[in-house]
């Protein structure tokens, strides 16, 4: 049961989140072709009557890479991450903290949870969260002329324990999120939908409102008003020519800041095979029991293993466990 919605400050009993509400959050991807960069902005005001030092947790999609963090302060001062060891970072974050001054830190605690720590926080302070990130979308399953985006909204314990040690919130209905999508394919925009949130959807531009001409290739989406954070917001989106090789390029010019021109090339080749279907398939799952894999990692194994066996084939399938720690064994004789 996804049980953390978002980002929230960290601390004993309530009163710590009662004093660090959300004011708004939202989130902005940028989707070219196959590739993706997307801000997510967490709003919060400080109810607390004494300086602070917060935490909070997001999630973020397994394939992203954070390349940017900031924090402002009253729309006043701004807090810039810099890339640093961990260790080095986190003795400097403390440094700064003790010194009495507002600093931040943001950590990676899991492929798709990240923490960001915000020391010396003031009384009736806004704080002002941006992270920017980058990812590939993969393809969807049912078509390669299809794309799936996933914006997690919770973090939960999907496939065995939870990634991190966070106190679990339940869900709350009054929870919302605004999200908004611009689309460029390669070639027109054949359908864009959502299986999990009512969506807005304008195509032939990336704005809410069609102005000048109409471009098949572009379109704008936004979720509804009555969307909740109850789950994780799906959008697929399909267009022609997404299993033909391609190539995108983007530039970066020394009039924008670079030491120099740079051209960066990213290659997309979809895998085709025209194989005959099979008329029976064998699949046997190896699984360690050894004494390696106490606790977590047989759990994590173990919801593994129930995932893997819902995706078989309905038919013409069989499948055997084979396990094998001091020994080995075979759940059946046979598959």
């Amino acid at each position: 049961m996804p049980v953390t919605v978002s980002i929230f400050p960290i601390g004993s009993g309530w009163t710590l989140r009662e004093e660090y509400p959300l004011v708004q959050s939202r989130c902005s991807y940028s989707v070219v072709d196959v590739y993706t960069i997307a801000e997510v902005v967490q709003d919060y005001y400080s109810d607390a009557p004494i300086n602070r030092d917060v935490e909070y947790v997001f999630p973020l999609p397994p394939s992203a890479a954070v390349c940017s963090f900031k924090a402002m302060i009253d729309d006043e001062k701004v807090i810039k991450g810099i890339v640093k060891e961990k260790l080095e970072a986190k003795k400097a974050y403390e440094q700064a903290v003790s010194q009495g001054k507002t600093a931040g830190l943001l950590q990676q605690e899991h492929a798709d949870v990240f923490r960001v720590s915000l020391g010396n926080i003031k009384p009736k302070t806004k704080i002002s969260v941006h992270i920017s990130f980058v990812s590939i979308i993969p393809h969807d399953g049912s078509s390669p002329q299809t794309l799936r985006i996933t914006m997690p909204t919770a973090i939960a314990p999907r496939y065995g324990s939870a990634p991190t040690n966070i106190p679990w919130l339940r869900n709350n209905a009054q929870n919302r999120f605004e999200l908004s999508v611009s689309v460029q394919m390669n070639k027109p925009i054949t359908s864009i939908s959502s299986p999990s949130h009512p969506i807005g959807l304008t195509l032939g531009c990336h704005q809410r409102e069609l102005t000048g001409d109409y471009e098949p290739s572009k379109a704008f989406v936004y979720l509804g008003d009555s969307a909740m954070l109850d789950k994780d917001i799906v959008i697929v989106i399909s267009a022609q020519g997404m299993d033909t090789p391609r190539c995108s390029v983007e530039r970066w010019l020394k009039s924008e800041g670079g030491e120099e021109t740079t051209d960066a090339y990213a290659l997309t080749l979809v895998p085709k095979f025209e194989l005959p279907a099979l008329p029976a398939q064998e699949y046997i799952f190896l699984v360690d029991r050894s004494g390696s894999m106490e606790g977590g990692r047989i759990t994590a194994v173990k919801a593994a293993l129930q995932i893997l066996l819902r995706s078989l084939p309905s038919r013409g399938t069989s499948f055997n466990i084979v396990s094998f720690g001091s020994r080995y064994s075979s759940l059946w004789p046979t598959s």
